[in-house]
């Protein structure tokens, strides 16, 4: 289960300067039956430290992909097709190890009423009968409860602290009980009203065994560390399945289609087909899943390329040109499929000497330019965005609306939502009528005209900054440097800070130049890390709570020991109001109302300038069929996958 906010997703690289022939994703055979068997082998460029990097010690997006044809939760992924016309964030979930999806209106929430009177909300969830795990126990309501009682011990809800580092507690704090009202119920008590609840215990790895948390929790370990005596092969029925002793870091124990055979550390996964899967209609068709873990995404592309691996995953806009022309020419075992995600590529914009001193900055970090809201309404209006998406992903994306949060969420969809055009003269009017002028003294910019200096006098200087082993950024620096000059804005040719994505997205401990606040202008993927669940954006947005927030949700600073990944510095009053009545109610309509309040405001402050909105980059095996895309989990239906006549290979 993915619960940490606004997942900063580093899926966008290098550039095409020509239109790329777009491959449709392998689907099902029309009248065709589907063949069964096959090995296929999918590839992996990030090493997850731990299986459970898949949303409980950590949060890999890869170890969610190994994790996803095994682990699953009360609700499952809906594709991204099925979505796109939602309206409510309970479309983007579909009932999997629980019967239905609840909700107010079906009554399956109930703010009032509640068995337990110190509630204020409670939510039951119906198990699906017949589910069994693969070391051969039942699913209950007790798994559930188990899995609960993790996540809110190490939130501290129960008074102790939990040996287990789990990679977030977001949401968990507010459970105050967990009840199994008999093995196929479980109700879960809430200390106050919390809008994002579907997410908790749904999605990969959302339920966890109780037979090994059971003993973990009465002995207050360490679920990393802890071993236990699995044999998969019994629930499972597949005698190649795993048998032996290991931690839930180390062997997969679930519910899925698949379940796992052996892991190799630094190497491979293997999974097997599980024959005993809970759903007789919808069994795997293949055989086996290798996920191979790349050393990195070069060596991905290049396995691509050979047909070592029949699907690559997130491979980045760098790759894309050169991907659809072996496609064209006939070269490559395989189909590219890009695919528009739940986020937006952006400029963030550093605020922080208008949030008065949240950011704890040197003075030399808090840069008056991009403090103004008049400047950064200039520099939207001067970025040619069409021309961008022309050089980087022509017929691919589009520019989005000015505050992007619809993206992956299009209940959210609205027409008070502007999208602002390029348009320079009125960039320039903007910038003229707030007396930022253009002065010899500032230079020459490349057209021959001055660059501007502000009221004040001093020169409009703005830095860029991104990931440095991403080309495709890179570029476009350049471009915004090049439209900026052409306003009046001066962004230094030696962009900063440019330095390799680990260290770019380091912590604020480590120096990390986002979490430190040291940028002018960043360009960086901000995306939903829920499914259709904007409550991901509060860590971005939120500003000053007084120390009443969830970690997460607060500006990075010495004084919380950089907490927080609200890298802006963005402090303002309405939307931190406007999140947090979202996430205080239980009611789906009035949370979407809130959210769009939250939306209109970020749309007038402008924190950020979205750019276009994501693609990510896979590619299938020619002879693979089956998939449909799901775009923060891609092989989340892989049960339905087959490669013809058994044969993978391309």
């Amino acid at each position: 289960m993915t619960t940490l906010p606004a997942l900063l997703a580093l899926l966008l690289a290098g550039c095409t300067s020509t239109p790329p022939a777009k491959s449709a994703t392998p689907t099902a055979i029309p009248g065709g039956t589907a063949a069964d068997g096959g090995t296929l082998t999918v590839g992996v460029w990030q090493a997850p430290t731990s299986l459970l990097d898949d949303g409980i010690s950590g949060q890999l997006p890869f170890a969610s992909v190994i994790a996803a044809p095994v682990e699953e939760g009360l609700l499952w992924y809906r594709s991204t097709a099925a979505t796109t016309t939602s309206t409510s964030e309970a479309d983007y979930w579909s009932p999997d190890l629980a019967t239905s999806v609840p909700t107010l209106a079906n009554g399956g929430v109930q703010t009032s009423g509640c068995t337990d009177t110190a509630a204020a909300m409670c939510v039951t969830w119906h198990l699906r009968p017949g589910v069994r795990w693969d070391d051969g126990s039942s699913l209950t309501s007790h798994d559930v409860c188990d899995t609960f009682q993790l996540h809110w011990l190490a939130s501290g809800a129960l008074g102790k602290t939990s040996p287990t580092p789990l990679a977030s507690t977001t949401g968990w704090n507010q459970v105050i009980k967990c009840t199994e009202t008999d093995s196929s119920t479980a109700v879960v008590d809430f200390r106050s009203q919390y809008g994002p609840y579907l997410a908790l215990g749904s999605g990969v790895d959302g339920i966890l065994p109780a037979a090994v948390l059971d003993p973990v929790l009465a002995a207050h370990g360490d679920l990393e560390t802890s071993s236990a005596n699995l044999d998969l092969t019994t629930g499972s029925g597949n005698a190649a399945a795993f048998k032996g002793t290991a931690t839930l870091g180390t062997a997969l124990d679930g519910t899925g289609p698949f379940v796992m055979s052996s892991y190799t550390p630094g190497s491979r996964v293997v999974l097997v087909r599980n024959p005993n899967y809970w759903n007789q209609t919808g069994l795997a068709h293949l055989d086996k899943i290798i996920f191979r873990i790349e050393p990195d995404l070069a060596t991905e592309e290049k396995d691509v390329r050979s047909g070592a691996v029949e699907v690559g995953l997130n491979l980045g806009l760098s790759a894309l040109a050169s991907l659809d022309a072996a496609v064209r020419a006939h070269t490559a075992p395989f189909t590219v499929d890009p695919l528009t995600g739940a986020g937006a590529e952006v400029l963030v914009f550093n605020d922080c000497l208008s949030n008065g001193g949240l950011c704890a900055n040197p003075a030399a970090l808090e840069n008056e330019d991009t403090a103004s809201a008049t400047i950064r309404e200039a520099i939207l209006l001067g970025i040619d965005r069409q021309a961008i998406i022309k050089a980087v992903a022509p017929g691919l994306t589009t520019v989005p609306p000015d505050s992007w949060m619809n993206l992956g969420a299009s209940y959210l969809n609205s027409a008070s939502i502007p999208t602002t055009g390029f348009d320079p003269t009125s960039a320039n009017s903007t910038l003229d009528a707030a007396g930022d002028a253009r002065s010899t003294k500032c230079g020459a910019a490349p057209d021959g005209q001055n660059y501007r200096a502000a009221k004040d006098g001093t020169c409009l200087v703005v830095n860029i900054g991104t990931t440095s082993d991403d080309p495709l950024r890179v570029r476009v620096e350049a471009m915004i440097r090049t439209d900026l000059a052409n306003i009046g804005i001066n962004v230094p040719a030696a962009f900063q800070p440019n330095v390799p994505a680990a260290a770019f997205f380091d912590s604020f401990a480590d120096g990390g130049p986002l979490a430190t606040h040291a940028f002018d202008m960043a360009l960086l993927t901000m995306s939903l890390g829920i499914p259709g669940e904007p409550d991901t954006y509060s860590s971005s947005w939120h500003g000053d709570c007084g120390g009443g927030c969830l970690s997460e949700d607060a500006i990075p600073s010495t004084s919380n020991r950089g907490a927080g990944m609200n890298f802006s510095g963005l402090n303002d009053d309405q939307i931190d109001s406007d999140l947090d009545r979202a996430r205080d109610t239980a009611d789906l309509n009035v949370r979407a109302q809130d959210y769009a309040l939250a939306d209109e405001r970020l749309a007038a402050l402008l924190p950020a300038v979205p750019l276009y909105q994501q693609v990510i980059v896979n590619t299938y095996s020619s002879s693979l069929s089956g998939v449909v895309q799901n775009n923060l989990v891609p092989d989340f239906n892989t049960a339905s996958w087959y490669c013809t006549g058994g044969n993978c290979a391309g």
